[in-house]
C-alpha cells in the first residue's frame, strides 16, 4: 500500500509540474513479475538506452531504493514502480480468458507475484511516440522475472512482446501490444472481430462480423489496418477499398457499432 501511494504521489506532482496539460499521463502499462522486485536501475538504463532510436536519450535517473526507477526523456519522465501485490484475480481472469492467442495464459499469469506499472509522463512526445517510448522500456524491463505485459485491454507474453518489439517505428507501430484484439467464429455465420484500444489514440475502433474467409485472412489485415492507422491517422474514407487490391472490394464503412452502444466504428465488409 506504501508503494502505491507512493506512485500515486508521483503522478499527482506530475500533474502539478504541467499544470497546462490535462493529462500528463501519456502512456501506461503493467508487466507482471513473478517476483516483487525491480531490476537493477544501472542495467536498466543502459538496456533502454540500447533500444532507443537516435533522437530519443535518457537525459538521467533517479531511484528509490527498490520501489521506483525514474527516467528523463524527452522533457519527461518514466516511471516504473513497483507494486507488491498480484492484480485482482477478478481482473487477470478476464484478461487471461480473452488472450485466445496465448492458450497458457491463464497458468502462466496464475503465478505472477506483484506487478511493476510503466507510465510516460509529461513528456513532449505526442501519443505516438510516447507509446513507442514506453515500448522501448517495457522490453527491457522483459527479464527472467517478467511473465506478460498488460497493455491496455491487451495481453501478451514475456516472448511474444519481445518479439513484437524488435523493429518499431512510427510507420511500424506494434498495434497487437497496445490494441486488444477480440475474435470470435460460428460455424453457420463466420469470423467476427473487434478492437479495443484504438480510442486511446483519438481513432475509431475497428469492427467486422460473421465474414466469410479465414480467421487468419481477417486477422491479418485488420491488425493491418490498425497499424496503418496508428501510423498515418484517420485518414481511411468512409467507403475506401483496403487490402492488397481494390477488385477485392473490401470496405470500411463509418456507422454505428455492432456491439457498443452509441459509438461509431470503421466496420470493415467483404463482399458476400
Amino acid at each position: 500500500m506504501r508503494t502505491l501511494l507512493l506512485l500515486i504521489a508521483l503522478i499527482v506532482g506530475a500533474s502539478v509540474a504541467h499544470a497546462s496539460e490535462p493529462n500528463p499521463i501519456r502512456a501506461m502499462s503493467f508487466v507482471l513479475v513473478s517476483e516483487a522486485k525491480l531490476p537493477d536501475a544501472d542495467r536498466l538504463r543502459a538496456d533502454v538506452e540500447k533500444r532507443l532510436p537516435a533522437p530519443m536519450a535518457i537525459t538521467g535517473m533517479d531511484s528509490d531504493a527498490d520501489k521506483v526507477i525514474l527516467l528523463r526523456a524527452a522533457g519527461g519522465t518514466v516511471m516504473i514502480g513497483l507494486i507488491n501485490t498480484p492484480l485482482p484475480k477478478g481482473q487477470i481472469d478476464d484478461l487471461c480468458a480473452g488472450a485466445w492467442y496465448w492458450r497458457q495464459a491463464c497458468d502462466a499469469t496464475a503465478a505472477h507475484k506483484a506487478h511493476l506499472m510503466v507510465s510516460v509522463l509529461g513528456t513532449t512526445l505526442d501519443k505516438l511516440d510516447a507509446s513507442l517510448l514506453l515500448t522501448h522500456v517495457v522490453a527491457a524491463l522483459m527479464d527472467s522475472n517478467a511473465i506478460a505485459s498488460y497493455w491496455g485491454a491487451s495481453l501478451q507474453s514475456r516472448e511474444a512482446f519481445l518479439r513484437q518489439s524488435e523493429r518499431i517505428s512510427r510507420d511500424l507501430p506494434p498495434v497487437w501490444l497496445w490494441v486488444n484484439f477480440r475474435v470470435s467464429a460460428e460455424p453457420d455465420k463466420g469470423i467476427s472481430l473487434s478492437t479495443q484500444g484504438m480510442e486511446a489514440f483519438g481513432l475509431r475502433e475497428i469492427e467486422a462480423k460473421d465474414v466469410n474467409r479465414t480467421g487468419r485472412e481477417v486477422f491479418s489485415l485488420l491488425v493491418g489496418m490498425g497499424q496503418y492507422l496508428l501510423s498515418k491517422g484517420p485518414i481511411i474514407r468512409d467507403g475506401e477499398t483496403i487490402g492488397d487490391s481494390p477488385l477485392l472490394n473490401i470496405r470500411v464503412r463509418q456507422g454505428p457499432s455492432y456491439w457498443r452502444e452509441g459509438e461509431t466504428v470503421y466496420r470493415v465488409t467483404w463482399p458476400k
